[in-house]
């Protein structure tokens, strides 16, 4: 416990003390648990006991109800939240996501049961530091395996985002697959069908936010994993998901993953901004390199769009961001939102006073004044109301 960040083990044993008192012995358990015994920090803290939803809301002051019928209740407490989970056990997956039924226990054994993977099954008391590994997670970790509780293939079948938290835990936490595990997602990786996209969706953001994301794309790749998710599949890009910056983020490593195929963002549900950006990316990005050597105002307008800087991270980690694409981006740092979007040398007023008729006129003749400033052909107001005179002169014809 002592490794615990000061505000996560106050709140922990502040918990595991009124829980005691009311007759249940708490014990952290999961991610924090995982990550201490590899000295790594822990960024939250999940408790587990006998107690069930409705003592954990008569015992605590604040709480919320964030998976009652699961035994899943939020606790604040000095200032942290804590996620706590009545010791269970489950059985039957029909809808391949969440258990059919679920039976609360009274031990840590019952409770490792029917978690993923051995490694997330270790048990600490907070307040004696006694620690449990029912199902030789720590030893697991010594030997560098990740392995799951109990049948591999039956724990994916159960519910097939495991396949992705497989990959994501090996990765991250440098783990080999416990032998068998491979082809244990292989076999099983049918049950990704019955995953909601969001759910995927989310899985991946933490993949890509981790270092060696590209491993965990790879395992996903060996097991059949992408191919069953995003059917036709074309193919992970790992030379590109391997040469971007680390780690990447979700919206750069969905541009790599799905550039091949980017019908198959529909699947993960992004939002209406997400889609925005990545289908401007893989818009931009086949002409990026050419784009770097047209006029200034195209660049501009090139940068100005909301996919331009996935479209440039893309160009890099595929080795494509040659010298003058590199130029291009230093000139658009330097440029800053003020020089891409600079005021306008010309409005409607100047436009109505120089006699040209209201209309699609007015739009274009616009964006012509745009361009040439952006060009540098106008510098000035002066240029440009001498240019407009000039175009209404001859009836607004080029």
């Amino acid at each position: 416990m002592q490794e615990l960040s000061g505000g996560l083990q106050r709140a922990a044993q502040a918990a595991a003390r009124q829980l005691e008192a009311a007759g249940h012995r708490a014990w952290l358990v999961g991610g924090a648990v995982r990550d201490l015994a590899l000295a790594k920090p822990a960024t939250d803290a999940d408790l587990t006991s006998t107690a069930t939803p409705e003592e954990i809301e008569s015992i605590f002051e604040h709480t919320v109800p964030i998976g009652r019928p699961f035994g899943t209740m939020l606790i604040q407490i000095e200032g942290e939240e804590l996620e706590h989970t009545t010791f269970r056990s489950e059985s039957g997956y029909s809808d391949r996501r969440r258990p059919d039924s679920v039976a609360f226990g009274r031990t840590p054994q019952e409770d490792a049961s029917r978690r993923d993977f051995t490694c997330n099954a270790l048990y600490l008391d907070p307040l004696r530091d006694e620690f449990l590994d029912p199902t030789g997670g720590y030893r697991d970790l010594e030997a560098g395996l990740l392995r799951c509780v109990g049948d591999a293939e039956q724990r994916f079948r159960e519910d097939g985002l495991r396949i992705l938290r497989m990959a994501r835990f090996a990765a991250a936490l440098g783990l080999e697959l416990a032998p068998g595990m491979l082809e244990a997602a292989s076999s099983a990786n049918a049950a990704l069908e019955g995953v909601a996209g969001e759910r995927v969706r989310d899985e991946l953001a933490k993949i890509f936010a981790k270092p060696r994301h590209s491993r965990a794309i790879e395992l996903l790749e060996n097991c059949g994993a992408l191919g069953r998710l995003f059917r036709p599949w074309h193919g992970a890009p790992l030379a590109d998901l391997a040469g971007a910056k680390s780690p990447p983020g979700l919206e750069l490593g969905l541009a790599l993953l799905l550039r091949r195929q980017p019908e198959s963002l529909d699947i993960l549900k992004p939002s209406r901004e997400e889609r925005t950006r990545l289908e401007d990316c893989w818009r931009l990005l086949p002409a990026l390199g050419a784009l770097a050597h047209g006029p200034r105002s195209t660049r501009i307008f090139a940068a100005r769009s909301p996919g331009y800087g996935l479209a440039l991270e893309c160009a890099r980690a595929s080795g494509r961001a040659d010298r003058d694409l590199e130029a291009w981006a230093s000139e658009v740092q330097q440029l800053g939102p003020e020089g891409l979007h600079p005021p306008a040398l010309l409005g409607s007023a100047e436009l109505a006073a120089s006699g040209l008729p209201r209309g699609p006129l007015w739009r274009q003749v616009l964006r012509e004044a745009e361009v040439l400033q952006l060009d540098g052909v106008l510098r000035d107001r002066a240029d440009a109301l001498a240019w407009l005179a000039a175009r209404a002169q001859d009836g607004g014809k080029r």
